[in-house]
């Protein structure tokens, strides 16, 4: 990295202010250790001494914590909260909430390798399994979401159990597991059926509006990969805001 201090600037508090930077913008998460001391002081070209005063001045306004004898690591308090979107109902409070009646359908759910991209967000090795799990919501008598999800399952002892058609996800993490459920990485765009054609009970060239997310539990805060989803949604059933979603 090499970064070097602006003019006027102490070498300590450019030290800090690129290493809070980073943390807002993710590349230090939330409950991830930051790199030891000695390559910190290697990343930015400076002494012992600027490092740990850059550190010492971060702890002061809770930006990290420091665990004795394991490392220092970003407080959750300080992250960037427009990076995350706590949730902590599902899909069905979109269709309760206009007064209509939500039933989930479990559509399939199996452990199956997980795929190079979905390595990459859960953070899994290419010999690790995810829980593949398909659902639709239906709103009364209309199915209005379609939803395809690999969830990282292992650090969720025993969350690969339950039948998905009588709890949501979301409820899971908050009461059995006290975690907090954060997506992120949302994105929104108009495409036709296709495959969730069937589930939606439209055409395969209906258009529809896709979502897709990730999301990470918060747990002891430490942020886990949690979930890579794709979600399928009418919007000629019900009036959907995609902030809810």
């Amino acid at each position: 990295m090499n970064s070097k201090p602006n003019a006027g600037t102490s070498k300590y508090q450019t030290v800090m202010a690129s290493l809070i930077d980073r943390i807002n913008n993710n590349e230090f998460a939330a409950g991830q250790m930051l790199p030891p001391e000695s390559e910190l002081i290697k990343a930015y070209d400076v002494s012992r001494i600027t490092i740990r005063k850059a550190l010492d001045e971060m702890e002061m306004q809770d930006y990290i914590y420091r665990r004795q004898g394991k490392g220092t690591f970003v407080n959750l308090s300080r992250v960037d909260d427009t990076y995350y979107k706590k949730y902590t109902s599902g899909f069905s409070s979109v269709i309760t909430g206009t007064d209509h009646q939500c039933t989930r359908v479990q559509i399939k759910k199996e452990i199956r390798a997980a795929s190079a991209s979905e390595q990459a967000v859960l953070g899994l090795s290419e010999s690790d399994t995810c829980l593949y799990y398909c659902r639709s919501y239906i709103s009364d008598e209309t199915p209005v979401f379609y939803v395809e999800s690999a969830i990282n399952y292992k650090p969720f002892a025993g969350i690969e159990n339950y039948d998905y058609g009588y709890i949501s996800i979301s409820t899971l993490i908050k009461d059995v597991y006290e975690g907090r459920l954060y997506r992120r990485d949302r994105k929104i765009q108009s495409t036709k059926a296709e495959r969730s054609a069937q589930y939606l009970g439209i055409e395969h060239n209906d258009p529809v509006l896709c979502l897709t997310y990730t999301s990470v539990v918060n747990i002891d805060n430490k942020m886990v990969p949690f979930e890579m989803a794709t979600v399928f949604a009418r919007t000629d059933v019900i009036e959907i805001n995609p902030d809810y979603i």
